[in-house]
């Protein structure tokens, strides 16, 4: 197996220049040729590549599916008369508020599990073998759901469930940021939203259809998860391994086999030259670690690069990576998203499905226009001021609770739903960016997992107490819920505002130089790296620092 190593700009011989004696020149070249290319223009010329981050956001459905179903379907008369217990006094069936919190935990937990216990696996087996093993999960998880007779079965489908979207949310954003060119990674992440939102929609809306029809009917919702499943097979099977994973184990005949295969019709684009740069980026990390005493092959190793996440700028790396989405789940997530039909039941509103229809097309509008926008505007800003749009919406629901209760009140509150949704489904979408961009390519599987668990780890803390919170039969807080999560908004605020980079237009080699001469978050945006000084130098251009 030939060894990786660093190819300086000479050997590629598109990217020579003639500045010989400028120090630039002689730094590997770290920097595709085409990162100039303006977003627009990197869609038009890499539409294979495109095509493929999109079908695997595609498959992403079943995850926003999977979720909201469980969060929309305890309002369901027929499956809280299935699972439920019944009142000996009134004869009414209703769930216990230990059931729901379990629920609730069990896919929270799942999803942690998913995200980093079967995180190596990825770089064992590749990218594309891990999607196998996580639609087998979920293809265990439906099963259960589809026989569910007790409360029970439908905690142990949710575990299941849980474990496979999670590696499904840990894998995407590292595919994704292997072949999306720089210039349109974000847009292509932000892309998953789009179908996760759409997916998170479904849930409800199928519940309400039935509803109508037969208010005691909840098999259908779940059925209706096996054409996901179906969708997502055949995408996976067309699918390719991506060239960092083969370049990161010395498999080059197989990793220019694929990055010609999707990018070998791209005008301008010199295969052999641009997964140079690949390795080039792989083998100074390599590096690096070797440097640091780091010798891959054995568990003792992976164990030690978990903890090496945790340890001196990987640190830095692996809470800037869960910030996005631990904001979104500090700011409210489980209480005005994931059980929003639960919340306004009990606020007061007879038709609750409507309301969620309206949220459903502000964050669709809004994903949009994030998804066409974050590669131009940044994600830093954008993040941020998601987070304070959040935390002024759940002041206003909090003040609402403190109020005579009337028409006015309602339309408020919808209003304040509403942009909340904006501001919370922006955090999302960005959030995955983050786990796929923020880290080092050694360590990217390793602190994408982390990131995300990080914040699932808050999810599985609101997941169990939300529904108790909000359940007439529970604490009962309603309205007051807000005020917990004003309160730690603010917190994860302070924390984003140090911890969090700007990664859009950014390469690895670039994060990884900025990290290490210890850049401030904050500054990210401007600095100009020595990997932009050699690029410039070779095209002749000129950076105003």
């Amino acid at each position: 197996m030939a060894e990786l190593e660093i190819k300086p700009h000479s050997d590629l011989k598109h990217l020579e220049s003639h500045h010989e004696g400028d120090e630039a020149l002689k730094a590997p070249v770290l920097k595709s040729s085409l990162d100039q290319l303006t977003p627009w223009q990197t869609v038009r010329r890499f539409k294979k590549a495109i095509l493929v981050c999109f079908a695997l956001c595609i498959a992403a459905a079943a995850d926003g599916y999977q979720i909201n179903l469980n969060g929309n379907i305890i309002a369901n008369a027929g499956f809280v008369k299935q699972v439920g217990v019944q009142d000996p006094k009134t004869l009414k069936y209703a769930l216990k508020p230990q059931s729901t919190a379990i629920w609730g935990a069990l896919q929270s937990l799942g999803q942690l599990v998913g995200m980093v216990l079967l995180n190596p696996v990825s770089d064992r087996i590749g990218r594309k073998m891990t999607l196998y093993l996580l639609w087998t999960i979920l293809l265990g998880s439906l099963i259960i759901e589809s026989t569910t007779k007790t409360w029970q079965h439908w905690a142990g489908a949710k575990l299941l469930a849980g474990v496979g979207v999670g590696c499904l949310q840990a894998t995407l954003p590292i595919y994704i940021t292997e072949w999306a060119p720089v210039n349109v990674r974000g847009g292509a992440i932000v892309a998953y939203a789009v179908i996760n939102n759409l997916g998170s929609f479904l849930a409800p809306m199928v519940l309400f259809i039935e509803k109508n029809k037969d208010p005691l009917n909840w098999k259908v919702a779940v059925l209706t998860q096996w054409a996901f499943l179906g969708i997502m097979l055949p995408i996976f099977i067309w699918l390719p391994e991506t060239p960092s994973y083969f370049a990161a184990r010395d498999l080059h005949d197989q990793g220019l086999a694929v990055l010609r295969r999707v990018n070998g019709n791209v005008e301008g684009y010199d295969v052999d030259a641009e997964y140079e740069v690949i390795k080039n980026i792989i083998a100074e990390e390599r590096e690096r670690r070797e440097a640091e005493g780091m010798i891959d092959g054995n568990w003792r190793t992976l164990l030690k690069s978990y903890g090496d996440c945790f340890k001196g700028t990987n640190l830095k790396r692996t809470i800037a990576s869960s910030l996005p989405a631990s904001v979104q789940q500090l700011t409210g997530l489980a209480f005005l998203s994931g059980y929003a039909s639960l919340f306004f039941q009990q606020s007061g509103f007879t038709n609750a499905f409507e309301i969620t229809t309206i949220l459903f097309a502000v964050k669709i509008v809004a994903v949009i226009v994030i998804c066409l926008t974050t590669d131009r505007l940044g994600r830093r800003s954008m993040v941020l001021s998601f987070g304070v749009l959040c935390t002024l919406m759940l002041l206003i629901v909090g003040v609402l609770g403190q109020v005579h209760k009337n028409g006015a009140t309602k339309i408020i509150l919808i209003l304040a739903a509403c942009l909340w949704s904006v501001g919370s489904v922006g955090l999302g979408a960005l959030g995955w960016t983050f786990a796929g961009e923020v880290a080092s390519q050694k360590l990217r599987a390793r602190t994408s997992g982390l990131g995300s668990a990080i914040a699932v780890l808050f999810g599985l803390t609101f997941n169990t107490a939300v529904p108790t919170m909000l359940q007439t039969n529970g604490a009962n807080l309603g309205y007051n819920t807000s005020w917990i999560f004003f309160g730690t908004s603010i917190v994860v605020l302070i924390v984003a505002v140090f911890y969090l980079p700007e990664t859009a237009q950014r390469n690895s080699a670039e994060l990884d130089e900025m990290y290490e001469k210890g850049v401030p978050a904050w500054k990210m945006k401007k600095f100009v790296t020595d990997v932009q000084k050699a690029h410039a130098a070779r095209n002749g251009d000129t950076i105003r620092t």
